[in-house]
């Protein structure tokens, strides 16, 4: 069956390598779920094997990013404008993530202040819960983020 959301690329800046999050799964009011799989050339998979902890807050911030790129595109709101990871809190990785692993990334939108959107999320690889945070992503609308 495909999939009824855009493709990643047409909702992320990001390009590979930076682009870590491969499909959106599913998009509610304030919850999104996104699918990433670590390739085994992965931009920040340690000589291990495993990825780098601190990837896990990227791939929240991707995968809500996606999310809520395609809420938008669902109320008819343009998608010109952007967001980037500002902070992160209560950061968790419960399990390595290896090479190969299919990780599934549920992000929750919690609150919002001065245009930036608090969201709670947690990366699964099958029903296993990985890593969860919450992050905290700076959204601006134009072409560059507002000059502080």
């Amino acid at each position: 069956m495909p999939c009824p959301f855009p493709e990643v690329q047409t909702l992320l800046p990001h390009r590979p390598p930076m682009l870590l999050v491969e499909q959106v799964l599913s998009v509610e009011e304030k919850t999104g779920r996104a699918r990433a799989v670590v390739g085994k050339n992965h931009l920040f998979l340690r000589a291990d094997g495993t990825l780098a902890p601190e990837v896990c807050c990227e791939l929240l911030a991707q995968g809500f990013g996606a999310c809520e790129a395609c809420r938008r595109l669902e109320k008819g709101l343009s998608l010109n404008g952007g967001g980037y990871l500002a902070s992160m809190r209560e950061v968790e990785v419960l399990q390595p993530v290896s090479a190969g692993d299919e990780l599934t990334i549920c992000s929750e939108k919690t609150d919002e202040c001065f245009n930036t959107y608090i969201v709670r999320g947690e990366i699964c690889r099958g029903q296993t819960v990985v890593a969860k945070a919450t992050v905290y992503i700076f959204m601006f609308e134009g072409k560059e983020p507002p000059q502080v």
